[in-house]
């Protein structure tokens, strides 16, 4: 028995004609089964007929793949504007029932001077990341969940920004210079290139799921004509989607008093609304993408009676 899709259904075997009506087939159930290849027919799951379609990247039909054409439709783009979201919201259902949306623990078991922040965002830019998918129709993908396929900010992603935005608020211009910081090295550790053994920072990150995707693309111009050529197109979770920052600090191997652990948060207030709202995150910051406005009302913290602390410092830099 075959138990790979690619070898159950190999579109790149088809003949050309084959591969134009399944290249509809695949992103639109409604759309006629290719006569001399029925059998993709009976594919029901939205992922495994994307996975197909993908092998069309070794066809002549690749560009009618992605982008679909003006007589036979179809391609990724059809699936995007027709029947991602429907997919999507399936699958964060799935996600909510066994409980994988991240939710602020109970800081009684944890070391003092613990706390946790959740704070919902909703994207002014659109997000743009890379998978690391090794096969895929497009060349840029964005991240996605391994199982059940949504779009998501992976928790090292988000460590990631939110150092390289304290980095940018602090006009740190070399990695030795937050080494020196015993405040950076509290929160996120020291550097591994140290000779000092490494010991993680007292942050936490969580995963961010979305429940949305887009397309967007960039077409270079050639300077002597002003034409566009060769578009290049990159997935993206588009302007308007809501997603939850969530994080935790917990001084496991570091033990700050409780002043500490206020001015850390202080600190860490000032650098997360600098990445979500000033620098950006994910990919093509620096060209706008990635910023979002922050649901000032519907962030939580615990523990609640430091809610000022963090509140002060967030309102300070808006």
């Amino acid at each position: 028995m075959k138990r790979e899709y690619h070898a159950q259904f190999p579109l790149a075997l088809q003949n050309s004609t084959t591969q134009g009506f399944a290249i509809r087939r695949l992103v639109d159930p409604n759309a006629d089964e290719p006569t001399r290849w029925p059998a993709i027919g009976g594919i029901e799951d939205d992922w495994a007929r994307i996975a197909i379609l993908t092998q069309a990247a070794g066809t002549g039909r690749k560009d009618e793949a992605r982008m679909g054409s003006g007589k036979m439709g179809g391609g990724l783009r059809y699936w995007i504007e027709h029947h991602a979201k429907a997919f999507f919201q399936r699958q964060s259902q799935y996600l909510a029932a066994l409980k994988l949306y991240p939710s602020l623990p109970d800081l009684a078991g944890l070391p003092p001077g613990s706390w946790a922040l959740q704070l919902p965002f909703t994207l002014r830019k659109p997000y743009i990341s890379k998978d690391d998918t090794d096969f895929y129709i497009l060349d840029n993908p964005v991240k996605k969940e391994w199982v059940f396929k949504v779009p998501c900010i992976a928790p090292a992603q988000w460590k990631g920004a939110l150092r390289a935005a304290m980095y940018r608020l602090r006009r740190y211009k070399t990695l030795n210079e937050a080494a020196q910081n015993e405040q950076m090295v509290r929160l996120f550790g020291n550097v591994k290139e140290e000779s000092e053994a490494y010991r993680a920072g007292c942050l936490h990150f969580y995963p961010t799921f979305f429940d949305r995707i887009g397309l967007e693309v960039i077409n270079p111009h050639d300077r002597a004509t002003g034409t566009g050529k060769n578009p290049i197109y990159f997935e993206c979770v588009p302007a308007g989607t809501s997603g939850v920052f969530s994080l935790l600090y917990v001084p496991l191997h570091f033990h700050p008093s409780e002043e500490t652990a206020k001015a850390d948060l202080a600190a860490i207030a000032e650098g997360v609304h600098a990445m979500l709202t000033k620098y950006g995150f994910g990919a093509k910051t620096s060209s706008g993408y990635g910023v979002a406005e922050v649901e000032r009302h519907s962030i939580n913290l615990l523990p609640q009676h430091w809610q000022t602390v963090f509140a002060q410092k967030w309102q300070s830099d808006t």
